[in-house]
């Protein structure tokens, strides 16, 4: 039974309101410097924040769960439409329940062993989630695999109009990262090639509802403990919540608990490297419940949406000079953006 014992642990999820980035003309620069500062301080101390103040309006964010339901609401033979390609590249369109095998890297060393089937063992539990990938329309590496539109009309332009605005607002919290990190000119430039919007990702999820007598009978797991490749990650999730970060000190699970109005933003492995380590990439996951506590109901369907900000595929990412100290040398040398995916999504997908 894939079910973890959870807490609340030492700290409290943090919330940050970064208003003074999207409403620039209410605030002065040291409203800025402020709010880039408390991000910085929360991201810090745990890897993952709560985010206000984004320029995202509620109803919008309702919108965009509304859209993910309703796409996973159609027939699996309307999904398959969009299939997603057997193995983990391009990283696109509609994934079956089961088709994708998310773990950590701590995982990939406990199962290899002489003689093991590395992708066969780590799939001996998986992941009861569908889900939709999407990018930009003019990535160069992954293109787009869309629905028909009169499965789903208007589905293609709406998600096109999403990315573009999530990416907006990743420009926005790395130009506060920065910024609180009280970086110059030239290191502010050098931050920012930790995104392109040719190449992040949109991702619309699915848990479908489990029986009580499933979560019983079965091994059975939502989405275990791992940490993302890329920069940084947002992710708004329905109020259903779920979602589990790890804190680094004191080793417990933090209930990300919905927020009206709130994402997500935790930290990504590019973003650790380039900062060595001065933010950690945080393993964070979706689990399900102790089978003898579970309601007799079982537990219901869960939607989220998160959106990946990741570096140009070719770019070569290196840790920054200021972080390198006598006191605090480079761990991490550098590394190609699409290499390091290559070996971190091997086992994702069969094929």
């Amino acid at each position: 039974m894939a079910c973890y014992p959870s807490c609340l642990g030492a700290k409290a999820i943090a919330t940050v309101d970064v208003s003074p980035f999207t409403t620039r003309a209410k605030y002065p620069d040291s409203d800025r410097l402020k709010a880039g500062k408390a991000l910085v301080e929360a991201l810090h101390a745990l890897g993952f924040v709560k985010i206000t103040g984004h320029g995202i309006t509620k109803d919008e964010i309702q919108e965009a769960l509304a859209w993910t339901k309703r796409l996973f609401d159609l027939p699996y033979e309307d999904k398959m439409k969009a299939p997603h390609p057997p193995g983990p590249m391009p990283h696109r369109g509609y994934s079956g329940i089961g088709k994708e095998k998310v773990y950590s890297q701590a995982d990939v060393k406990a199962h290899d062993t002489a003689g093991n089937d590395l992708a066969q063992e780590l799939r001996k539990i998986s992941d009861f989630k569908e889900s939709y990938e999407i990018g930009s329309e003019d990535d160069p590496v992954q293109h787009n695999i869309w629905l028909p539109d009169d499965v789903l009309p208007n589905f293609r332009s709406y998600m096109i109009a999403l990315y573009q605005k999530l990416a907006g607002v990743s420009e926005i919290l790395l130009e506060a990262i920065g910024i609180g990190l009280g970086l110059n000119d030239e290191e502010h430039t050098t931050l920012f090639k930790l995104l392109s919007d040719r190449h992040c990702q949109l991702r619309l999820l699915h848990y479908p509802a489990i029986t009580k007598d499933r979560l019983q009978k079965d091994l059975i797991a939502r989405l275990p403990s791992h940490t993302d490749w890329g920069t940084f990650t947002m992710l708004f999730q329905d109020d259903r919540g779920g979602l589990e970060l790890k804190d680094p000190q004191w080793e417990d699970y933090l209930h990300a608990e919905p927020e009206d109005g709130a994402f997500v933003l935790n930290i990504g492995d590019m973003l650790q490297r380039f900062t060595n380590d001065y933010f950690v990439s945080p393993l964070h996951r979706v689990s399900v419940p102790n089978p003898d506590t579970a309601p007799e109901a079982g537990i219901p369907a869960r939607y989220s949406i998160p959106f990946f900000v990741c570096p140009k595929f070719s770019d070569t990412i290196a840790t920054l000079p200021r972080f390198v100290t006598a006191e605090n040398p480079a761990k991490y040398e550098p590394v190609k953006f699409d290499e390091y995916g290559s070996v971190i999504s091997k086992y994702q997908y069969k094929g």
